[in-house]
């Protein structure tokens, strides 16, 4: 499956990659979104626990090299300049140091701060994530983008348009949680508020 949403074998693709509606190559995340999983990477965003990107990121480290990645340079999804100076620390570039492959922590910046996408539809999500992203020079192959959590895709599908506009062949997708399809969202949905403002 090209995005990564959990699904029943005999589906394969689930609706948004049969139509084709992602900007991005392929996705995949290390773990199912949980309320434990929540309090972990909520702990580590906002309770300056950074040692917990320690684990998270050796956690997405064996995803990347049991999956099919061929990426060889990791993005890792930007806060915008005022978030970050805010929070300290960018949680996406702590997971992405390791990882061992090249991070370019200054290729991709963020130069709209959005408002929260908790709460907000597919819809509102992408509205609320237009020319959110630009890039600073150009970009070249293969790129993997990492962050924290996947929630709709709407934060990916925007950045992998950003990076193929200036010259990316394949945009892939890693992250350490997945909220996933509608056999597990309403528990995860109710899980994931407050914690992901990128996605």
């Amino acid at each position: 499956m090209k995005c990564g949403e959990p699904a029943p074998a005999i589906e394969g693709l689930c609706g948004l990659c049969i139509k084709d509606e992602h900007a991005f190559d392929f996705a995949r995340s290390a773990l199912l979104f949980t309320r434990t999983l929540r309090e972990i990477i909520h702990h580590l965003k906002y309770s300056d626990r950074v040692s917990l990107a320690k684990p998270l990121g050796d956690i997405l480290k064996e995803c990347m090299e049991r999956e099919p990645f061929t990426g060889n340079l990791i993005i890792p999804v930007p806060l915008h300049p005022s978030r970050e100076r805010e929070r300290g620390f960018n949680q996406a570039e702590l997971l992405a140091t390791r990882l061992g492959r090249p991070v370019a922590t200054r290729l991709l910046r963020r130069r709209k701060n959005t408002q929260s996408q908790t709460g907000l539809s597919r819809n509102q999500r992408k509205r609320n994530l237009a020319a959110a992203f630009e890039t600073r020079g150009e970009v070249k192959g293969t790129v993997i983008v990492v962050d924290d959590v996947y929630t709709t895709g709407s934060t990916m599908d925007e950045i992998a348009r950003t990076l193929k506009r200036a010259g990316a062949e394949r945009v892939e997708v890693l992250t350490v949680a997945r909220v996933a399809n509608d056999i597990y969202r309403l528990d995860a949905t109710a899980a994931v508020a407050g914690v992901s403002r990128t996605q």
